[in-house]
C-alpha cells in the first residue's frame, strides 16, 4: 500500500509561527501555536478516516479470497454440500457489495482529503499572516474570518483590512470550480446596544453576512454561487462566558457548500 506522507509536513509551518522572540508578543504567539496544533488535528483525522478504509477494504479483500478458495473447491461437489455452496455464493455477492461500498467510501474520503490540501495551500499565505483559518467542521470545508479585522464592534461597515481580506479571499475561492459558497455571520452572546440599529444579535449577523456577500459580488464572484445567512450566537466555537470565547465566536465563515455527488444517496442513508 502507497504510504501518505502526514499532511502537517506538506503544508509546511510558516516561519513566523516556530520563532518567538522574533517581535511577536507572547498572546499572539500562544494563538499561532494553538491554531497550527488545531490544524495538524484536523489533518490527522482525516487520515485516521482514510487509514481506517483501506485497512477495512483490506480485510474484506481477504476475506473475499478466503472464501473464493472455498467456493473453488467446493465446485464439482452434489447433494449434501448444494446448500453450503449456495449459502457461500450468497455471502459472497454480499461481501462484494459491500466492499464496492468501502471502495466508494475511500474514493469519497481521497477526494475531501485532497480538495482540503488545496484549499489550505490556496491559503497558506493568508493563513500564516493570521488573517483566517481554513477547517473541516461537520463534514463541511470553511474559512473562518476574525471579526477583529472585519468590523468594529457592533457594526456592518467592513473596515480596509477586512475589505482587502474579503477581496483577496474571493479571488482565491472564484479559482475553485463548480462550488457554491455560504457567508455566515455570527457573534458572541452580549446583547446589542441600546443605540444600535439591529434590534438582534440575530439582525446583526445577517447584515455582516450580507455586507460580506456584496463585496464579495463587487470583486468579481459570481452572485448565483453564492448564499448568507446570520445565526447570531447560536454555534458558539469558545465559551460566552470568557472575552477569549467571546472573541472566538465573533467571526465570519465562508463554507464550501457540498456538490450533490458528495452527498450520500438515498439507499446509503436507508443503510
Amino acid at each position: 500500500m502507497k504510504k501518505t506522507l502526514p499532511l502537517v509536513l506538506m503544508l509546511g509551518i510558516a516561519p513566523s509561527l516556530l520563532l518567538p522572540g522574533c517581535g511577536i508578543p507572547k498572546e499572539q504567539w500562544e494563538q499561532k501555536l494553538r491554531e497550527n496544533e488545531g490544524l495538524q488535528n484536523q489533518v490527522k483525522n482525516l487520515e485516521q478516516q482514510k487509514a481506517q478504509l483501506e485497512q477495512q477494504i483490506l480485510d474484506l479483500k481477504k476475506e473475499k479470497e478466503e472464501l473464493q478458495r472455498v467456493i473453488d473447491a467446493l465446485k464439482g461437489e452434489t447433494g449434501k454440500l448444494g446448500s453450503e455452496k449456495m449459502d457461500l455464493i450468497a455471502r459472497m455477492a454480499k461481501m462484494k457489495t459491500t466492499l464496492e461500498d468501502l471502495e466508494r467510501a475511500k474514493a469519497a474520503a481521497d477526494k475531501r482529503n485532497k480538495a482540503f490540501r488545496d484549499l489550505l495551500a490556496k491559503f497558506k499565505q493568508m493563513v500564516d499572516s493570521g488573517k483566517l483559518q481554513v477547517e473541516v467542521r461537520n463534514g463541511l470545508m470553511l474559512v473562518k474570518l476574525p471579526d477583529n479585522i472585519l468590523f468594529d464592534p457592533g457594526k456592518t461597515d467592513l473596515k480596509k483590512e477586512g475589505q482587502e481580506a474579503i477581496a483577496q479571499v474571493t479571488g482565491i475561492l472564484n479559482g475553485i470550480e463548480g462550488r457554491k459558497f455560504q457567508v455566515a455571520g455570527h457573534t458572541d452572546n452580549k446583547p446589542v446596544g441600546k443605540n444600535s440599529k439591529f434590534k438582534s444579535n440575530w439582525e446583526l449577523s445577517t447584515e455582516r453576512s450580507l455586507v460580506v456577500l456584496d463585496l464579495m459580488v463587487k470583486s468579481g464572484m459570481d452572485p448565483r454561487r453564492l448564499s448568507a445567512a446570520g445565526y447570531a450566537d447560536v454555534l458558539p466555537l469558545g465559551n460566552n462566558e470568557t472575552d477569549d470565547g467571546r472573541k472566538q465566536n465573533r467571526r465570519i465563515e465562508i463554507v464550501l457548500v457540498p456538490n450533490i455527488e458528495d452527498l450520500p444517496t438515498i439507499d446509503d442513508k436507508a443503510q
